[in-house]
């Protein structure tokens, strides 16, 4: 509570300097000095002073002082505790001015917070900073869009990123590249590639987990740091208003550790990328994974967001291709979807017509997995679906199955006979994401209606300054071969896993 009263002071004390101002900003400095403490093991009270200095392009300074007082252990955020942000020809503060003016200085208050902290604390304070101002959801998010998210399809919105934030990253991650900061994907190697041929798919990220440390888009030497500062800005609004938003997704605005997860990103011409998920369930990635122990404050992802950065003139038309393929149902569920607190979604239950005036019409349904379930030795597995109240949980088998299942290749029709006891839902059953055996190459190909034939695709062209953002969890999606160099920014918004 600490942090969050001091930032909350330092984002009210950057609004009334901005509020008061005719002249474009050229530099705000904020400085904290810790006035008195007493002892803290005897209730403490502590008081500290924010000043601000503004020099705006008249060449004139204003001050602004707030002091503030507490009850209680008050421990001062670590150095530095000097802020700030400073202007010049390519600064993220000039870009700024197209913006509202309450968005403007919402977006200044957090690349100030930013500044001087490591990739880890620099985002967790932006992510702070933002989620103690009111959520202006409504500016940067369409309306619809939260909706849009929890029914499990993309939201996409054109010209999200006003083109001169656009041109700055464009020009930032083409001299990256160029500088020889990217390095390839773990997996760009292509299916249908001669021996050795590798998919030109590369990234710049901002931290490799594999390594535990920070990468080169978190480096101030490195490019144009400040558009990215404010690119991360604007990104630390929007999972601050999704924490507020969206089900049962409130971790989103915790300083969990290693969530910083934002990366450039260029495809080469020839480069494509295969159906996936960006996450699944624990219990799909390791045999009895919802048992292991976890590090303290573990996180998955649970929001996948990309901005794209091509030039102008991209056309699919014109054969450029490159588009991002989502293979969304063709019904929604009025049912959240991705999580239900602890289980993830792993399933659906196909959306049905009435076929006589007797039959019912039934709704898409997400499926989710309970990985812990009470049963005999390493049977506690049960799928489950949350009914339209919104309330009702219903199982879709009698008793639990054994983790091993989970991994058995042969698609649907294998899964569906295992975990599923009654014939109407195993005939609506499939799997988001079926392991890949030996014995799935031996499937038919899957046409893009899906295996359940419930799919259907949604391609967006890559143009620049487009936002779109989607559930980590329930929706599959890959990129079409690119014919030319494709650039685009993303990355993921976790949220703590539950223990």
């Amino acid at each position: 509570m600490t942090l969050k009263r001091y930032l909350c002071l330092l984002s009210l004390q950057l609004f009334v300097a901005e509020g008061s101002l005719s002249q474009p900003v050229l530099t705000v400095t904020t400085q904290t000095r810790q006035i008195r403490t007493q002892t803290k093991y005897t209730g403490s009270r502590c008081c500290f002073a924010i000043t601000t200095s503004v020099r705006c392009a008249n060449k004139k300074s204003q001050s602004y002082k707030v002091r503030s007082k507490y009850t209680g252990i008050i421990a001062l955020p670590s150095p530095p505790t000097t802020l700030s942000v400073t202007a010049s020809d390519n600064d993220a503060t000039q870009m700024l001015q197209s913006s509202s003016s309450s968005e403007f200085s919402r977006r200044k208050a957090i690349i100030s917070a930013m500044a001087g902290l490591s990739a880890e604390e620099a985002w967790c304070r932006a992510v702070a900073v933002a989620d103690t101002t009111s959520p202006i959801g409504e500016r940067l998010l369409p309306p619809g869009a939260i909706e849009t998210i929890e029914s499990g399809k993309a939201l996409v919105v054109e010209n999200w990123l006003p083109p001169d934030e656009v041109s700055a990253l464009r020009a930032d991650v083409r001299s990256c590249y160029d500088g020889g900061y990217f390095r390839a994907f773990v997996n760009a190697y292509s299916r249908n590639a001669q021996k050795g041929e590798a998919n030109d798919r590369k990234m710049m990220p901002s931290f490799s987990a594999a390594r535990d440390a920070t990468g080169p888009f978190a480096d101030p030497d490195i490019g144009n740091f400040r558009a990215r500062q404010n690119l991360k800005a604007r990104m630390a609004m929007v999972k601050a208003t999704l924490s507020k938003e969206l089900h049962d997704r409130p971790t989103l605005a915790s300083d969990a550790e290693r969530t910083h997860e934002i990366e450039y990103l260029r495809y080469g011409a020839g480069a494509s990328l295969i159906r996936h998920i960006d996450e699944r369930h624990v219990e799909l990635k390791r045999p009895g994974g919802s048992r292991l122990p976890k590090r303290p404050g573990a996180t998955r992802r649970s929001i996948t967001w990309l901005v794209f950065l091509n030039e102008d003139n991209w056309s699919v038309d014109t054969g450029d291709g490159g588009q991002l393929r989502f293979h969304k149902r063709a019904e929604s569920t009025v049912v959240p979807v991705g999580a239900n607190g602890p289980d993830l979604q792993v399933a659906w239950l196909r959306a049905t017509s009435a076929k006589t005036d007797g039959d019912r019409a039934l709704a898409e349904k997400p499926v989710f997995l309970d990985a812990l379930r009470p049963g005999p030795d390493e049977e506690s597995c049960v799928l489950y679906v949350i009914e339209e109240n919104g309330a009702t949980k219903r199982d879709l088998s009698r008793k639990p199955f054994a983790n091993a299942a989970l991994f058995l290749g042969g698609g649907d029709a294998v899964a569906k006979s295992i975990m599923v006891d009654d014939p109407a839902d195993a005939a609506r059953f499939h799997l988001i994401g079926a392991p890949k055996t030996f014995a799935s190459a031996l499937l038919p190909t899957v046409g893009e209606r899906g295996e359940d034939g419930g799919e259907r695709i949604d391609d967006v062209a890559p143009l620049g300054g487009t936002l779109v953002m989607f559930d980590s969890v329930s929706l599959p999606h890959e990129v079409l071969k690119t014919n030319r160099e494709r650039f685009a920014i993303q990355g993921w918004f976790h949220e703590k896993l539950y223990t």
